[in-house]
């Protein structure tokens, strides 16, 4: 049970970097870290990042595309490395910060949620 409560923590923030990534907002995030190396593990997956890139590709080629702009992609990689505390509330400044963001998040919130299902189900085959 614990690892399903940590996979659903993570899908969640997970999917809101992917909609945020989705909607072009990220673009605008000034990247205050380095990219994550390709190889470099996703907590609570099983799954690198390179994995998890390659898997929301396959998912939503929609957002594969996002993910070739170099400034996107490594804000998706910042934040996906993170620990999950820390992931979560970077995304929640985010979003309250960009209210517009926020919206679409929450309109869109079961496809997310799907997607990232997906991704996470499949990354580890990538």
């Amino acid at each position: 049970m614990a690892q399903h409560i940590s996979r659903t923590r993570i899908s969640r923030t997970v999917g809101v970097a992917i909609a945020a990534a989705g909607v072009g907002a990220i673009a605008l995030m000034p990247a205050t870290a380095s990219a994550a190396p390709a190889d470099r593990a996703v907590p609570g997956t099983s799954c690198t990042v390179g994995q998890v890139e390659r898997a929301t590709t396959a998912v939503s080629p929609a957002i594969g595309g996002y993910l070739r702009n170099p400034q996107i992609r490594a804000e998706f990689e910042r934040i996906v490395v993170l620990p999950e505390p820390q992931r979560r509330a970077e995304v929640q400044r985010y979003l309250d910060r960009n209210p517009d963001v926020a919206a679409q998040v929450d309109r869109y919130r079961p496809q997310i949620d799907r997607g990232v299902a997906r991704v996470i189900a499949t990354c580890d085959r990538f």
